[in-house]
């Protein structure tokens, strides 16, 4: 039986990476074929230097604050393991197919700071959790700020006020609904997490600056190449980025972030050439931001691997 089981779960990989390779090696064709590549690459090297500065910067700040928010996650790493296992955990997510990446959390977790696997699994649905919602939201008010104004920025505050105190008051109460044995452990820690006041707002507003930072870098850099609208392109940059927690992911996301950028780019009427050109744009600048980092990310984790 255990052999059987053993080889279900190599086909089950097998086919994801088929999967993967199969988008990855399709976008390509598809963007090839419909676009001039290099000129989408050109168009990138040739932003100006305060624009490339001011974008990198942005990117750069959400990197480091995703950082401090694992630090906060984890109180058993010091400041230098947050960042090495954030940077090392992201940049994984961003290459690896089908959301293999996010075990490198819960694992670099363990590793450093003994962290029972399936508290570092459940700190890590946790934030995605944060993570989505803060994502929609924000994208939500850039969407509708031209025509309301004053008005959405006032219900963005009072969403930045008001989601911690609704969390803190909603998910307690799940406790009342029967689940599994097996996910009674991951419900007590959410609901603790739900509880702790301080700790919640302050994950809560690493959160929503680290979105804020990341969304309005890509903002910028979209508007500044393609010339559209920062109301119209926030809908090609959250299709993107909501495509990343479909477990259909292709490898370092080519594929399905394209595919998620052209659909979001549909409901503000931008051609989809358009789109996939910005969202190729948008990809080449994650994955530059990624190298960067991930780099990072191993010279601070091999240094504490050295000095044991």
């Amino acid at each position: 039986m255990v052999p059987l089981e053993e080889n279900n779960k190599s086909k089950i990989i097998c086919g994801k990476l088929l999967v993967a390779t199969t988008a990855m090696v399709a976008t390509t064709w598809i963007a090839a074929h419909f676009l001039d590549l290099s000129g989408v690459v050109a168009a990138l090297a040739s932003l100006p230097a305060q624009t490339a500065v001011v974008v990198f910067s942005l990117g750069a700040t959400s990197w480091v604050l995703r950082g401090l928010r694992t630090w906060m996650l984890f109180e058993q790493l010091s400041l230098k393991e947050a960042l090495g296992v954030s940077f090392v955990h992201n940049t994984a997510n961003n290459l690896a197919p089908m959301r293999l990446g996010e075990l490198a959390l819960p694992i670099l977790a363990r590793w450093l700071g003994n962290v029972e696997f399936s508290v570092g699994l459940t700190s890590l649905l946790w934030v995605r959790f944060l993570d989505l919602i803060s994502l929609v939201g924000i994208s939500i008010c850039i969407i509708f700020l031209p025509t309301t104004g004053a008005i959405m920025l006032a219900l963005l505050a009072a969403f930045v006020f008001l989601v911690p105190l609704l969390i803190a008051i909603v998910i307690p109460r799940t406790q009342q609904i029967r689940l599994p044995q097996i996910l009674e452990q991951a419900r007590d820690q959410l609901i603790y997490e739900a509880q702790a006041g301080t700790r919640l707002h302050r994950l809560w507003r690493l959160t929503i600056l680290a979105w804020l930072s990341k969304i309005l870098g890509m903002c910028v850099l979209l508007a500044t190449l393609s010339g559209i609208p920062v109301a119209d392109v926030i809908t090609t940059i959250l299709g993107a980025e909501l495509s990343s927690i479909l477990p259909i992911h292709g490898l370092a996301g080519a594929g399905s972030y394209e595919a998620g950028g052209v659909i979001g780019s549909a409901l503000t009427g931008v051609p989809p050439i358009i789109a996939l050109e910005m969202t190729i744009q948008l990809h080449i600048y994650v994955l530059s931001l990624t190298a960067v980092f991930g780099i990072l990310g191993c010279s601070l984790l091999l240094k504490r691997t050295l000095n044991g």
